[in-house]
């Protein structure tokens, strides 16, 4: 076999201060022309929220990002030969955990909507789903769920709401069904 020929080191050329300055200037020129990102993979209501918005397409990039340097570090522990299986397994585990987390900041991104019950950067704040649809009982009063905002009372359905029969004291509450039903003060 022939031996293969080896490229010589190529010298870099020492720049003077006018060269530099043209290159600068010519960056300039290019950086100006260059237009701004068209973001057509993501949501138009995300792209619109304010920077400080917590859910701002900004932020959540920051926390892909956290997110993505947590896996590394967990599967490069997983892999640690002096780690107990058990604890191997555990770094595993969390790794797969903050995986998910990434793919539905992802589909946030894509679609504008959290599928997730957690957000933030750590997974720490309490995600409060919104109802969108109402559903009724046979007898006109809405069917309602603890911890989920309802926009006809404009607040969350808690627990102290459900015992003191809250739905059920709003007078008229009419069914949307093919009978009409009115709803009676108990």
């Amino acid at each position: 076999m022939a031996r293969k020929k080896i490229k010589p080191i190529r010298k870099t050329k020492t720049l003077t201060a006018a060269q530099k300055e043209a290159q600068r200037v010519r960056l300039e020129k290019m950086r100006a022309k260059k237009k701004a990102p068209e973001y057509k993979n993501v949501y138009k209501d995300v792209l619109a929220l304010a920077d400080e918005d917590p859910y701002s397409l900004k932020n959540v990039k920051i926390w892909i990002k956290h997110n993505k340097e947590l896996v590394s570090m967990l599967q490069a522990r997983a892999r640690n030969r002096e780690l107990s299986p058990k604890d191997k397994q555990q770094a595993l585990t969390q790794a797969d955990d903050k995986k998910a987390y990434i793919r539905y900041i992802e589909h946030y991104i894509r679609t504008g909507d959290w599928v997730g019950l957690f957000s933030g950067q750590n997974e720490t704040k309490k995600v409060i789903p919104k109802c969108v649809a109402m559903a009724y009982y046979p007898d006109g009063t809405p069917k309602r769920s603890v911890g989920v905002f309802y926009p006809d009372i404009k607040a969350v359905w808690t627990n102290e709401l459900e015992t003191t029969n809250y739905h059920r004291s709003v007078k008229a509450i009419h069914a949307k069904t093919d009978k009409q039903f009115t709803s009676k003060s108990l």
